[in-house]
This record gives structure tokens, sequence and C-alpha cells, in this order.
């Protein structure tokens, strides 16, 4: 039992910052989306859309990190970083197609299900939700491989620490 827990923890642990940062990002684009189309109202749906839609993304995140294949540019931190966000985006939108696709596919059958999916998707919509998620998981990648280089603790004691102050930014205060 203290394993499970342990493994449960320990991927709370992992997901909970692909999460957050997704959770706020889907939220913001729902927010977006309501005053752009001057829908203010933000119902409970869109809510659990965008919240589900982080859910999936951190999953994606998780499994992509599990994966060897995610190691490939390890050696170079703008490739790694430019990698691992491809593939976070590749699996994210393979989850969230699965999600569309599998709810069809069980009342229609695969065929139907598919053209059915295909036919009432609004792509232009999917093409900009795609690039909300390309930029933030560029964002993702960027951080987690900034933590990873600053070492344990090292962000930490980075976003901790006081900036000097400049001494024409000293000299100023004081005259």
């Amino acid at each position: 039992m203290r394993r499970v827990l342990t493994f449960l923890a320990r991927e709370l642990r992992e997901a909970l910052p692909a999460t957050l940062l997704f959770l706020f990002l889907f939220h913001m684009v729902c927010l977006t989306k309501a005053v752009a189309l001057e829908h203010y109202d933000l119902d409970a749906l869109r809510a659990t859309a965008a919240t589900v839609a982080a859910l999936i993304v951190a999953k994606a995140i998780l499994v992509v990190e599990a994966l060897p294949i995610s190691r490939a540019y390890e050696r170079s931190t703008a490739l790694n970083i430019g990698w691992k966000a491809l593939l976070f985006l590749v699996f994210a939108l393979a989850f969230h197609f699965l999600e569309e696709l599998v709810p069809l596919v069980w009342k229609r059958g695969l065929g139907e299900g598919w053209q059915a999916m295909i036919r009432e998707t609004d792509w232009p919509l999917f093409g900009v939700l795609a690039l909300w998620l390309a930029g933030g998981l560029v964002l993702y990648a960027l951080a987690t491989e900034l933590a990873r280089a600053a070492g344990p603790g090292g962000l930490r004691s980075l976003l901790a620490a006081r900036v000097p102050e400049s001494r024409e930014h000293a000299a100023r205060g004081r005259g």
C-alpha cells in the first residue's frame, strides 16, 4: 500500500506544474473566446472543458517524459526544448482527438464516427487553440529545462533571490 501511495504522490507532484499552467492557459482561452464572441456568460461547461483539457495535456506530458524518445536531444538544451514541445503537442492533440472520437465511435461505429468528427469539428477554432497549446507547451518545456539546468532547489533560490540595485539606480535614488 505504501508503494502505491508513494507512486501516486510522485505522479501528482510531477503533473501539478503542467496542470496548473494549462488550467490557467485554457481558462484564459475560454475567457478570450467568450469576450471575442460576445458571450459574456462563463458557464460551467466551458470551465469543465478547460479543466479536462488541462488534465489531458498534463497526462500527455507525463507520457512523453516517460518515453525514451523524449531524451533524443538532451545534449542541446534548445533542441531539447523544441523536441519536447513538439512531442507534447503531438500527444496532447492525439489525446484530444481520441477524447472526441471515442464517444462518436461508441455510438456510430468507426467509419461514421470518424466522418462525424471531421464534419462537426470547427477547424479554424481548432487551429487557433492548437497555436495557444503550442505556445504554452514551448513555455512549459523552457521552464522545465531551466529548472533542470538550475538543479535541485536552484530555480527556487533564483526566484527568491533579491535583485541587486544597479549603481545608476542607487545613485538616482540618493540624489
